[in-house]
């Protein structure tokens, strides 16, 4: 649930980096002295810099670039855009202008201009290396990815289910509440209340995670999580993992999690893998689950995932998988499909439409249709 992506802080600085030296060569101390103030995250003192270098020499794109992105770094995305379409009419051609000005558009939850900017990059420059990320972002954006809160996101979800037990058919339903926003330029906390009502029977489950994000390297993320007065989620738990891009196409995910049900505990394994098309627009993942019982019996199983965004209204998603899962402290085998899309209203407001059937050997059958709602604010 956010906004914008804080792997392109380091991505973005890293381009700065690299177009230090030319710039040193005219402007030694104001652009090394803001660049090394960048380095330190005092924002505050590189927009001093350089503003006072675009009151000496104005009218240079590569001062103005500088200056844009860290009023985007210091979160003030309003002098960030008006300076980055100053830089951009001075230098049309200069693409490391155009993606600065798409994070800042993305970081200020413009997500129509930061992909209308992502389109135009893509258009004259295909292969841009930076523009995977900067694509993965704004679909991160648009569905509410928590690992991504530059602004403050909140959100609800919604599922009904239809569940035949035993030869009998009961309604089940499931309400979460989420809010996400960011501690840094590179992190973000997100809280979770999952309220699931079983025919009468009720969890409430809650749960707080920090992620983190290392620039185009990949993430991590941290979660702790408990249900009072358990009847079949955990009592409590623990989640960490991450991913790794390993390369353009291909990223490596571990996670790793922990949940106590008071009669038994489990530890569940899961490493895999995603591959991404160059534009971003189709992807397919797969996992191994491997979970470990409290006596030590593994159990093992997998899911796969694929997403598409033919066009830019929406992305679809489709999967399937077939695992162990332990609820109430009893581990089944299950076997289950989804389907759905992540649809963006407005530019604020995206929404998550999906089918999931799950097949739980000898206990039940569920098929429940799910909406949620996603609004940075």
């Amino acid at each position: 649930m956010a906004l914008p992506e804080a792997a392109a802080t380091v991505a973005a600085a890293g381009l700065m980096m690299l177009a230090a030296p030319a710039l040193a060569q005219a402007k030694p101390y104001a652009v090394d002295a803001a660049i090394a103030a960048r380095n330190a995250h005092d924002f505050t003192r590189a927009i001093a810099l350089l503003e006072q270098e675009d009151r000496a020499h104005p009218g240079d794109a590569d001062t103005l670039r500088l200056l844009g992105t860290s009023y985007a770094y210091a979160g003030r995305y309003a002098d960030a855009i008006r300076t980055l379409e100053h830089a951009r009419t001075l230098a049309p051609r200069d693409q490391d202008i155009a993606l600065a000005l798409a994070r800042a558009y993305l970081w200020s939850g413009d997500l129509r201009r930061a992909r209308t900017t992502a389109d135009a990059i893509a258009a004259t420059d295909a292969g841009n290396a930076e523009l995977p990320a900067l694509t993965e972002s704004i679909d991160r954006a648009r569905a509410g990815d928590p690992s991504d809160a530059r602004r403050p996101t909140v959100g609800l979800t919604q599922s009904i289910s239809s569940v035949a037990i035993s030869g009998r058919t009961r309604t089940w339903y499931e309400t979460i509440a989420t809010v996400a926003a960011p501690v840094a330029h590179s992190a973000a906390l997100s809280s979770e209340v999952d309220r699931e009502s079983r025919a009468g029977t009720v969890d409430t489950y809650l749960q707080l995670r920090a992620d983190r994000r290392f620039g185009r390297a990949g993430s991590a993320y941290l979660a702790i999580s408990g249900t009072p007065n358990a009847d079949f989620r955990e009592r409590w738990g623990a989640r960490t993992g991450g991913e790794w891009n390993v390369a353009t196409p291909l990223t490596l995910t571990l996670d790793l999690r922990y949940a106590d049900y008071g009669v038994t505990d489990i530890v569940v394994v899961e490493p895999g893998a995603q591959i991404r098309t160059r534009d971003d627009r189709y992807s397919l993942a797969a996992k191994s689950i491997n979970l470990f019982g409290k006596d030590g019996a593994h159990q093992s199983g997998w899911s796969v995932r694929g997403e598409a965004a033919p066009g830019h209204w929406a992305r679809f998603f489709l999967g399937g998988a077939t695992y162990p899962d332990t609820e109430a402290g009893i581990t089944r085998r299950v076997r289950s499909a989804f389907a759905g899309a992540l649809i963006p209203l407005t530019e604020r407001l995206g929404l998550r439409l999906t089918y999931e059937h799950e097949n739980r050997a000898r206990s039940y059958t569920r098929d429940s249709g799910i909406v949620g709602l996603s609004l940075r604010l």
